[in-house]
């Protein structure tokens, strides 16, 4: 198995790679194209949000860790745990 991505290499393909999964295989897990997968890695496109969700998933990182590796600025956003007395409580 490849090493873990640092935060210094953390991309898309770091990822996938960490996991031994080719392109191909990860398209088919999500029933996408595996262009697609090589045009997220790239940086040429960025999945919808409900794509997102499945590759985050898929590659079994939360949806921060998944924009950080796509180099997406996430200064400013909040972990995912909820803090007591927060809005999100009374839903």
């Amino acid at each position: 198995m490849s090493a873990e991505p640092t935060e210094q290499n953390l991309t898309l393909k770091s990822l996938r790679n960490n996991l031994n999964i080719s392109q191909e295989e990860l398209a088919r897990r999500l029933n996408l194209s595996f262009r697609t997968i090589g045009e997220w890695e790239g940086g040429k496109k960025m999945p919808r949000f409900d794509n997102a969700l499945a590759l985050a998933r898929e590659l079994g990182v939360s949806l921060k860790t998944l924009a950080k590796a796509m180099r997406l600025d996430i200064e400013g956003i909040p972990d995912d745990i909820a803090q007591t007395g927060s809005h999100l409580d009374n839903e």
